[in-house]
């Protein structure tokens, strides 16, 4: 399997402690059929002294038996079935609208998403305030990228996904600060525009990563954030996280303490979000900045109409129109 760099620092090491639930990912054991009659036919093991240490060997280290789906203290035993997920009622910009930047420093949480998963060293604007060159290992695909505008900032659990499984009841500070969410490192994740728009919204249910390998990673971390978060699943989502937790070479590593729900506190002020649609003294809106990505809208249109409301002003801030042709997001559904 791939390796992917996540963050480091001891926000990281203090989530590993807590989480305690990361697992190798892989392909499928070899059949032990298959393999039993190459290691016991040949005279090689007839040797009474080759096999006589048969105390030693034997813990049956040349077969595996099928993984058990049922692992007592796994996480899955922590999600809270709901079938009947609200619907509607999603509107991006009741997440914040686009990405902040918590500490100040004039990197937004796209950028420091890409300064933390680079695996080569970043290379910053002249202002430090963007991430214009570097390398990365993309999740999903475990393709090599080298320009961070072919990256999109991926949510492993989509905002609409959440807002369906329970976060359409939190208020407004707590949706903005579960989308810039940089506590669990793998919350966030640099991963290619293609497979952030094949994904969408969908669970794994309905999608899962090209990157086979990547699997058993994938579902262990959407079932983690879910129980952080306080989210549901549906049963066709969980039965789906079990078939991908199947590829797992050997159980996911059992969990040292049960994870509680995330503790909110007090609410991160990100200050007054962006109003998109006002204007200042009659002239333009305020420029947003690169604050999104194609992955952020659900349709061309509802992109084109944010392209649209900035282009004359700013020109294309956010990086939505690839080719230069002056239509944005073209791939997202409806596109031209």
């Amino acid at each position: 399997m791939p390796h992917f760099p996540g963050r480091t620092g001891a926000a990281a090491l203090a989530l590993t402690a807590l989480l305690g639930a990361g697992c190798a990912a892989g392909g499928e054991d070899p059949d032990p059929t298959t393999t039993a009659p190459t290691t016991s036919a040949p005279t090689t093991s007839a040797p009474a002294t080759t096999s006589a240490p048969a105390t030693t060997s034997a813990p049956t280290t040349t077969t595996r038996e099928p993984p058990d789906t049922s692992w007592p203290g796994s996480v899955l035993d922590l999600l809270v079935v709901e079938d009947t997920p609200r619907t509607g009622g999603y509107d991006r910009d009741d997440w914040g609208g686009g990405w902040s930047d918590d500490d100040g420093d004039c990197l937004n949480t796209r950028h420091e998403v890409l300064m933390a998963e680079a695996t080569a060293s970043p290379v910053l604007r002249n202002d430090g305030c963007l991430v214009t060159g570097g390398r990365w290992l993309a999740a999903f695909t475990g393709s090599t990228v080298d320009d961070p505008r072919a990256l999109d900032i991926d949510h492993l659990v989509p905002l609409a996904n959440a807002h369906r499984s329970g976060g359409w009841a939190w208020d407004g500070a707590t949706k903005r600060r579960y989308a810039n969410d940089q506590a669990d490192p793998r919350h966030l994740m640099a991963v290619t525009a293609s497979a952030n728009r094949s994904k969408g919204d969908r669970g794994p249910e309905a999608w899962r990563p090209p990157d086979r390998s990547y699997w058993c990673t994938y579902a262990d971390t959407w079932a983690d954030i879910k129980v952080r978060w306080a989210l549901t699943v549906t049963s066709a989502e969980l039965a789906a996280l079990h078939q991908m937790l199947e590829t797992c070479q050997g159980d996911p590593q059992p969990m040292v303490v049960a994870l509680p729900e995330i503790t909110l506190g007090d609410p991160i002020d990100l200050g007054d979000p962006i109003d998109l649609d006002g204007t200042t003294d009659g002239g333009p809106p305020p420029n947003p900045g690169d604050v999104r990505n194609c992955g952020d809208f659900d349709s061309y249109p509802e992109a084109k109409a944010w392209f649209d409301r900035f282009f004359t002003a700013y020109g294309d801030v956010a990086r939505l129109d690839g080719d230069g042709d002056g239509e944005p997001c073209e791939s997202l559904p409806g596109g031209p």
